[in-house]
Formats: C-alpha cells, sequence, structure tokens
C-alpha cells in the first residue's frame, strides 16, 4: 500500500498551481489545475487509502475525529504539519494557515521540511524552522497523525505461497562472539587483556585449579571482578547458538550446616547453550579447497540469580534522577521556605540531578538534588557543579513542574531494572516497536536456516500485539543476518498490499519488539531449543553463601561459573587446521630453539627456548644487508628478548592454527583419573608451569598462588591456552567414588563435609540432560572462555564490522552529548562505511596506522552529519536548497570576494556552487577538486557529481585526498605519524580550525573502538 510521500510525484509544479479553495480538479485559463494546502494533503491521504473527509487547515486544527496529535519528540515521515494563526520569519502582518506532510523533521533543532501546496510553487517541498534553510515558514504549531482505522484500501489476502523453497540466502553467517561480561558503563571491553584485567580481582574459582586440588573447568566471574553484574549488566551469551537445557530456581536454594544450626542461600540456576562453529571455506585453489574447521561445543553459566530476585528490593532501587530540559529555573543553596532565600542562579538544561529530599511550600514541591553533571549558570558564568547540592522547584499539586509554555522543565531517568533473559519458556504477548516485515514460514525450522520468505508488502503495524511460544524463538538466516525469529499471531492492523494471515513468522528481537516472559517451570532442567545470539542477556550474579570453617562462620558473594567445553572427538583436528586455512589474522610462527639476529651493529644471537606466535602487524619488516627481516621481541622468563628473523622461510600462521599459537591439550596420563587434579600424573610441560605457581615451594599451588601467578602475562598466556581433557563436575553425585578424596580432605570437619556433599548432589544435571543438551561421555575437553573467545574474535579484515558497529553504537552518546539519538539509517550507513574500508584496503594493500584511522573516522562522522534528518555517516550531498550554495557560484555569490574565490576554485559557471557543491564523507566541494579526483580515479565526477557521494567512491577519495592533501595543501602524515599524533592540528587538512577540539575528542574514542575491533597497526 502506498503512502502519502510516495503520491508526490502526481502533483507537480508543471501541472498545478495554488488557489485558495482549489480542490485539484478546476483548471486556470492555462489548463493547470489548481489546488490548495488543505486539498493537497487530503488528497495525498485519500491517494493512500485514507477514507477522510476534506477539511480545511481551522478544522483539522480542531478535528479529533481523523487525527491524533502527535508530541514533536514522536513526529516521523508522512505525518502532517499545521501552522494555526503565527507569523512567517520573514515577519509582516499575514497570519498563516497552512498545512502539509512531513517529509523529515529533527525535534531537537525544530528544522524540517514538508511536501504540500505552496502559494508560490504550487505542489513542491519547503524547509521549516528556526533557521536556515528554513526562511519563510517557522515551526509548525502542531503535528497530527492520520488514524489507521480510517485506512482502507487493502487488496485481498494473498494466496498461501506454493511449497518451493525461499531465494537462496547466500553463504551462512559467521558466528558471533562477546566476552561473558561487560565494563560497569555497559561497555564492551577492548579485548583479552582489559577482562583479565579485571578478573584479576578473583582469588578463587580460576580455570583449571579448583577448591581442594578438584579440577576446574571454568572460570568465577563475582562481585570482586563485576559488581555491575549483581543489578546492572547481565551476564551475556558468549557465541551465537542455541539454548538447549535450563534450569531456573524460583528463589535461593537452602542447605544446612549442622542440625539445622544455619541455613546457607546458594543457585543452582544454570544455562547451557549449544554452539556450531564452522569457519569459512578453504578458497585456496588445491586440494584443501572447500575444507572448512568445524567444532561443536557447550557454553555453560551457572548459579544464575533466582527467577523472584529480579525485581529491586528497596535496598537495590536509587534514588530517583532527573535531567532538566528547561534553563529557565531557579536553584537554591537553602530551601527556599520564604521569599527571602535568594537563588544562586538558574539550572542549565541538560543537567542532571539526584533527589535527595523534598519539601513542601503550600501547593509546590521543592527538591533537594546533587548535580551529576551539568551546572548551575549566573551571568554566564558556572556557579554551581558536579557534586554541589541545590534546591529547585520540582512539583506543583503534585504533577512535575512547568514552565510558562507550559512544558515540563525536567523529565526522570527511568529507574534500572534487571532484563530478563528471552529463553525462559511460556507464553509470550509482545510489543512491536517498529513496522514489522511479516514472513512465511521457513523450510527447515532449525536454527541457522534461511527464513521464509517476505509476505509481498506486508508489515506489521507499531503498537500491535504479538503472541508467541519462547520455546519456538530461532535463530534464522535473513538475507545473510542471523536474526532470532518466531511464528506469531496478532490481532493488529497491517500496512501494504493484503491482510494479516493467522500466523506468521517475524523477527523478535528487543529493537523490534518489546516482551518478557513468564516462566512457568522451577527448579528442574527443562529442554530447550531457543535461538540466542552473542550477547544477549543470560542472567545476574547469583548469590553464594560459603562456609569458612567448622565453626559455621559464613562468608557471602555475588558469582556465576562461566565455562566452555566439547565431547567432539574431532577437537585434535580442529586444532591442527586440517582445513588448510590461509585466511584470517595472521601471526610469525617461531619455534623453540629459534635463532634471533641481533640487529646492526651488534653481532651474534639469541636462541628462543620455547614456542612463540607473534602478530604478524607487531613484526615489523626491515632490510639490513639486502635482506628483508622481521623484527621481532618476545618475553621469556619474565624477560624480554628481541631479534630479527629473516623473511624468506619464515612460517606464517592464521588464527585457525590453535596448536601452533599455544594451545595444548593437558590430561593425566593415569587411566583411573577422577576429578582430583594430580601435577604428578600430567606432562612435564604441565609440571614445569605448575612448578613456576608454586611460588613457597611446598609442592602445591593454592588458589591464592595461582591468582597472582595469573596476573603475570606469561605465565597467564601459558595456563589460560591448556585445554584440560577431564570429567566434568556436573555429573557425579556426592555419593559417586569421584567424591572419596572430599572424606579424606574434611574428615576432620564432618559438618562441612555434609554440607558440602547436599551441595555437590543439587549442583549435578549431567544425566538430566537429553536431545541436543545430551552429552555422550562425561570425558570432555575444556577451554579458557576468555582465551578461546579472544582468538574466536580474531579478524581477517582490517576491521570487524559488527564488533565496530556494535562498540560505535553503544559509545555514540557518548561522543556529543545532547546530541540525536543514532538512527538505524545511520547505523546502516557505518556499516556500509566500514565494510567498503575493508573491500577498499583488501584491493589496495594500503596501510594506515590506528591514528590515522581514528581520525577518518572523526572526520566522516562530523562532516557527513545532515543535522536536518538528522542521519550520521551520511551519503546525502550538503544540505541546501539550490540558493543556499549561492556563496560558491561565481556569479550569485553576494561579495566580489566569494565570486572571485569561486572562480578560483574552478568554478566558473553560474549553477558550479551549487552543482559542486559538498559530497562525500569529507563533503568534496569545488570544481576543481572534482577535477583532482576525476584525473587520479579515472571516473567523470566533473561530468557526474553525484558520482562522489557513494561510499563506494567517497571513501577511496577521502583517504587518498587526506593523506595528499589534495582539500587544503595540509597532509594527513603532517599532524599523525609514527612520532606524532596532532589530532586538533590535523583539522587543518579539511577546515582550518574549525571544531577542531570536537573532532579531535572524536579520534580520541574511535582510537579506543579501533583498539577492540581491528588490526590496524599503531606504526608504518
Amino acid at each position: 500500500m502506498s503512502e502519502p510521500l510516495d503520491l508526490r510525484n502526481q502533483y507537480t509544479g508543471g501541472d498545478y498551481v495554488y488557489l485558495m479553495g482549489g480542490n485539484g480538479t478546476q483548471t486556470n485559463a492555462a489548463g493547470k489545475k489548481l489546488i490548495d494546502c488543505s486539498h493537497m494533503v487530503n488528497l495525498l491521504l485519500t491517494g493512500a487509502g485514507y477514507e477522510i473527509e476534506y477539511e480545511e487547515t481551522r478544522a483539522m486544527n480542531a478535528s479529533s475525529r481523523f487525527y491524533t496529535v502527535v508530541p514533536p519528540t514522536e513526529v516521523k515521515k508522512g505525518d502532517i504539519a499545521l501552522w494555526i494563526d503565527i507569523l512567517p520569519l520573514t515577519g509582516g502582518n499575514r497570519r498563516l494557515f497552512h498545512t502539509g506532510i512531513v517529509m523529515e523533521y529533527n525535534a531537537e533543532t525544530g528544522q524540517g521540511k514538508i511536501f504540500g501546496a505552496q502559494t508560490t510553487n504550487g505542489p513542491s517541498e519547503a524547509f521549516f524552522g528556526r533557521n536556515p534553510p528554513a526562511y519563510y515558514w517557522p515551526v509548525p504549531t502542531k503535528f497530527l497523525r492520520a488514524k489507521e482505522e480510517y485506512r482502507t484500501g487493502a487488496a485481498p489476502a494473498p494466496a498461501p505461497a506454493p511449497a518451493a523453497a525461499p531465494a537462496p540466502a547466500g553463504p551462512a553467517p559467521l558466528m558471533n562472539f562477546q566476552y561473558p561480561f561487560r565494563k560497569g558503563d555497559g561497555k564492551q571491553f577492548t579485548d583479552a587483556e582489559e577482562v583479565y584485567k579485571a578478573l584479576e580481582g578473583e582469588t578463587a574459582g580460576n580455570y583449571l585449579l579448583g577448591s581442594n586440588k578438584f579440577w576446574h573447568g571454568g572460570i568465577h566471574i563475582s562481585n570482586a571482578s563485576a559488581p555491575q553484574c549483581i543489578l546492572n549488566e547481565p551476564i551475556r551469551c558468549m557465541a551465537d547458538g542455541e539454548v538447549v537445557a535450563y534450569r531456573l530456581n524460583e528463589d535461593y536454594l537452602e542447605s544446612t550446616f549442622g542440625e539445622n544450626e544455619k541455613k546457607l542461600k546458594y543457585s543452582n540456576s544454570f544455562c547451557l547453550v549449544r554452539h556450531e562453529y564452522c569457519t569459512a571455506p578453504n578458497p585456496e585453489e588445491g586440494t584443501n579447497k572447500g575444507k572448512q574447521n568445524k567444532l561443536n561445543f557447550y557454553s555453560l553459566y551457572m548459579h544464575l540469580l533466582p527467577f523472584k530476585r529480579y525485581p529491586l528490593t528497596e535496598e537495590e532501587t536509587p534514588k530517583p534522577q532527573v535531567t532538566m530540559k528547561v534553563s529557565d529555573f531557579n536553584a537554591y543553596d537553602d530551601f527556599p521556605e520564604t521569599n527571602s532565600i535568594q537563588n544562586v542562579g538558574k539550572l542549565v538544561a541538560g543537567t542532571k540531578l539526584e533527589i535527595l529530599d523534598q519539601k513542601d511550600v503550600v501547593n509546590v514541591t521543592y527538591a533537594k538534588g546533587k548535580i551529576l553533571s551539568g551546572s548551575v549558570k549566573k551571568n554566564g558564568h558556572k556557579v554551581r557543579q558536579a557534586g554541589k547540592e541545590v534546591w529547585f522547584a520540582y512539583l506543583k499539586d503534585g504533577e512535575p513542574y512547568k514552565n510558562s509554555k507550559p512544558a515540563r522543565i525536567w523529565l526522570a531517568d527511568p529507574i534500572p531494572e534487571r532484563l530478563k533473559p528471552k529463553y525462559w519458556q511460556g507464553k509470550v504477548k509482545g510489543t512491536a516497536l517498529k513496522r514489522l516485515d511479516i514472513y512465511q514460514d521457513p523450510v527447515s525450522a532449525q536454527n541457522g536456516q534461511p527464513s521464509g520468505a517476505k509476505m509481498g508488502t506486508l508489515q506489521l503495524t507499531p503498537q500491535s500485539v504479538l503472541e508467541f511460544e519462547s520455546k519456538d524463538v530461532l535463530n534464522l538466516n535473513v538475507s545473510g543476518t542471523i536474526r532470532r525469529m518466531a511464528k506469531c499471531t496478532s490481532s493488529g492492523s497491517v500496512a501494504g498490499n493484503g491482510n494479516l494471515p493467522p500466523s506468521f513468522w517475524a523477527i523478535v528481537e528487543n529493537e523490534y519488539v518489546a516482551w518478557d516472559v513468564i516462566p512457568t517451570n522451577f527448579d528442574a532442567v527443562v529442554p530447550a531449543s531457543i535461538g540466542i545470539k552473542a550477547g544477549d542477556p543470560i542472567g545476574y550474579l547469583g548469590q553464594t553463601q560459603n562456609l569458612t570453617g567448622e565453626d559455621g562462620g559464613v562468608s557471602s558473594k555475588y558469582q556465576v561459573h562461566v565455562e566452555i567445553f566439547t565431547a567432539e572427538s574431532n577437537v585434535i583436528e580442529f586444532l591442527e587446521n586440517t582445513a588448510g586455512l590461509k585466511i584470517g589474522k595472521k601471526y610469525l610462527h617461531l619455534l623453540a630453539g629459534a635463532e634471533l639476529k641481533k640487529r646492526a651493529p651488534a653481532t651474534g644471537s639469541t636462541q628462543l627456548k620455547k614456542e612463540h606466535a607473534i602478530e604478524l602487524t607487531k613484526a615489523p619488516l626491515i632490510k639490513e644487508g639486502g635482506e628483508d627481516y622481521y623484527q621481532v621481541s618476545v618475553v621469556e622468563d619474565g624477560l624480554l628478548v628481541a631479534g630479527l628473523i629473516k623473511k624468506i622461510g619464515a612460517e606464517i600462521i592464521t588464527q585457525h592454527d590453535w596448536r601452533k599459537l599455544g594451545f595444548h591439550v593437558v590430561e593425566e596420563l593415569n587411566s583411573t583419573a577422577d576429578g582430583f587434579l594430580d601435577p604428578d600424573a600430567m606432562p612435564q610441560f604441565f609440571k614445569d608451569l605448575f612448578a613456576k605457581m608454586d611460588t613457597n615451594h611446598d609442592g602445591d599451588v593454592d588458589p591464592g598462588e595461582l591468582a597472582e601467578a595469573l596476573k603475570n602475562a606469561e605465565t597467564r598466556e601459558s595456563w589460560a591456552k591448556l585445554i584440560a581433557h577431564h570429567p566434568t563436575e556436573w555429573k557425579s553425585k556426592a555419593d559417586a567414588a569421584k567424591w572419596s578424596r572430599l572424606d579424606e580432605l574434611l574428615e576432620d570437619a564432618p559438618k562441612t563435609l555434609k554440607h558440602e556433599k547436599e551441595r555437590i548432589t543439587k549442583y549435578v544435571f549431567w544425566d538430566d540432560l537429553i536431545g541436543k543438551a545430551s552429552v555422550s561421555t562425561d570425558l570432555i575437553w575444556h577451554f579458557h572462555p576468555i582465551e578461546m573467545l579472544s582468538n574466536f574474535m580474531s579478524r581477517s579484515n582490517l576491521i570487524d564490522v559488527d564488533r565496530f558497529v556494535a562498540m560505535y553504537a553503544e559509545q555514540h552518546a557518548s561522543f556529543q552529548p545532547g546530541a540525536p539519538d543514532l538512527s538505524p539509517a545511520s547505523k546502516s550507513n557505518l556499516r556500509l562505511i566500514v565494510e567498503n574500508i575493508n573491500k577498499y584496503i583488501d584491493k589496495t594493500k594500503d596501510v594506515y596506522t590506528i591514528y590515522e584511522w581514528s581520525y577518518m573516522f572523526a572526520t566522516a562522522r562530523h562532516e557527513a552529519y545532515q543535522f536536518m534528518i538528522p542521519e550520521y555517516f551520511s551519503a546525502a550531498p550538503e544540505y541546501g536548497d539550490a540558493s543556499y550554495f549561492d556563496k560558491y557560484d561565481p556569479v550569485l555569490a553576494d561579495t566580489p570576494v566569494r565570486r572571485q574565490t569561486a572562480v578560483e576554485n574552478g568554478n566558473t559557471v553560474q549553477g558550479d556552487g551549487f552543482k559542486y557543491r559538498g559530497r562525500g564523507l569529507v563533503h568534496l566541494t569545488w570544481k576543481k577538486n572534482y577535477q583532482k579526483a576525476k584525473d587520479y580515479f579515472g571516473i567523470d565526477f566533473v561530468g557526474n557529481p553525484d558520482e562522489a557521494a557513494g561510499f563506494e567512491n567517497s571513501i577511496p577519495i577521502m583517504i587518498w585526498g587526506m593523506k595528499e592533501g589534495i582539500f587544503t595543501g595540509k597532509k594527513l602524515g603532517d599532524y599523525i605519524n609514527n612520532t606524532t599524533k596532532d589530532y586538533e592540528g590535523a583539522r587543518r587538512i579539511i577546515n582550518g580550525s574549525d571544531q577542531k577540539v570536537l573532532i579531535a575528542s572524536y579520534a580520541v574514542k574511535f582510537e579506543a573502538i579501533l583498539r577492540a575491533t581491528s588490526n590496524a597497526p599503531e606504526t608504518k
């Protein structure tokens, strides 16, 4: 079904002219049809299927029958703008009564554009707002939206599609990965080193070695390292996969110490996710062409928060916080009980305060607030800043205080709440947050398979209610992207041609549908087959109360146990890269015994004691004696060893060569091994590592020694790359022979022994797993979760597109506080930019440092922002109507200096100012620069300047132009090189010193994102 704006090409200034009262059917002497603004809007609405009676603007303003009033913050394309009894921007005495269809609108700035019948141009577009390019129409007095209930004209429902398979979905998307927790501010960790640094707070629960020297197949994340995961940040799924089993406690379980002396809280809630990892096919010709490395593995999350603990307790609920929306309200140091209390200034819009106290004066409630950010200003000077406490008008008659407009002076920040996982099983009732595409049934309703085809143009309208079973959610391939989808029913309305079918498939991810599920099964293992994506919430840290001794002392902490394991016998082949892949992140492989040549003028060499894998980007090539050498440095026994390796004959490996990267299987050489770790029965390399950790030389390594040893990067890397082949700790109940060693260890603590055995029996679940969750053996291979993820997350492209876009989206608001949100279009633009950068670098093999890329991204964010829409990283040309660009025109510019400047820059013909306006990520401007780009790239940007706007061309133009100094004569290398990083000075490459501090701050933020998502070097 068409939208009103889809029809605007049917109404042009060539066929219609404006006349008050014209309904679009009468004609003038020249044969042109006559139309006014309200008839224009009505024709567009009725043409799009709305059965709405014609009303002139005053009636539309007063009507509630056909329209709903839309707040400015919720205006969208296709809504109706009204100007009622208001003066134009040009002044005068003529009052405006006008209407049109909104094409775009920015609620922050009040700027926008409409399509409608204009007095001078007939049906045409016009800008409105407070500032240029608006010159006549001010901000509308009201916005309306046509009610969907008056929309008809839908075609009959299409016949069911034949059973043919949908169009090919293309290659299967590669699996996505995320670390199991995030920083306190909700941002992802930059790399594994940051995660390990956070985990240094853990004194127990480390990988491989658990309490009492039992094997420990995972790691603990507790309030010591991640206090944010108690309330604000959930534990997250580590990879795309399928929840195959879970157990959810309704409330904490309690274990008994002694004869009911004490009850200790704990949780045996867990979630088990199955993952099917598969590399891209080997692209090289030969015997390995098409081969893939595959590994099915599981991730386990144990000791999760029980269901009843998700609502915030009174102690957990934070004090209210508000953000000021205006700058005209007084702040006081003391409670203004009387008029004698003088204000100290006015709270600035955007100031955030934490409400500490409230007091009333008659019907006005004043609040005492602690300034968290922002300030109080007086006469343009800041007089109170963050940390200070002030009083301000908060409520009037119990309602939020309003100013004279009237508009609320503050908005309350939402109270945080814990995110409920989507894998709990139960009936779901959700609400569509946007228009949802409707899909047919998939040919194969299995995770990872292609989705069904779209049902034409049918879309479910926003706010429609959907129902589905959470157990039926699947990860399906939608045009090359994995999406969480479900088979739904709805009584909502549709847009597009057709009627809503009885059932359909839709994307039910959080940005599409708001939904919660009320679980129905508690305290038992629940089999499942529910799609889940990397980064989806798994749960929160659960409380564990532990005994400190036989005297009944109790300690308490919040924790979760995370592990990754596989039972696949092909794990050895996987580690050996039997597919022979040479794609992916590359490393220089050095064997133990390799000779590092000393760099001239020194002579001789140093022999390596151990095997090493060095990131190739960190081994620069140098020439010495006419030969190429890799310059390398490694750490051995705590000492830095540096030297040269000849390029000829050097072995280059990739992220797929797990064994050569240092991952080694370790298992006891004792066929009767149980769950107790016996170092004497281990391989020699393990004994050596174990002895290194034994700092007190008592022949044992306690949890404290292990935690301290893992702070050393060299030791930690060796330990974290061990793949332990040993029995799972989740199978045997306390009466099994495996735990007999515990009887000996706790022989003198019978009450403690009884308590621990009670919990052991409650923790196990292995024998309750069925279907896809069932594991054929309890002797499995365990990987360190963080180390495995770190290698999986390596990427062959310059930039990991998904992680870069995700991390930028998380940090977007911090780039420029108060700026508009990152729209879906902006996010899509950024993805295309990164993808095209990867393609360009893959083609040219050029090398740019992380600092150069950071400044290029910062420039693109600033220059390619379309404030009217608002849209970031836009491919659209510089904004404005033709007259706006007269300043660049050799004829139409308003001063002789501007006209001469235009000529000097190649704009020699009237209209060149508009024709060669800014395009692309750095807004290529002037005909002279379009000609330079044409000469360099061989593309006719002069004859077809719009060719410079698309990302496939604007990215090469940006890189070339900034590198070679095309725009101002200043080059990127003048400010950013191997010895200098001058982000502020680099602004001269584009535009003098304009906004240099702001853009430099962007570059710093992009630098952090690129460190986490790219393999760009620091030097070149």
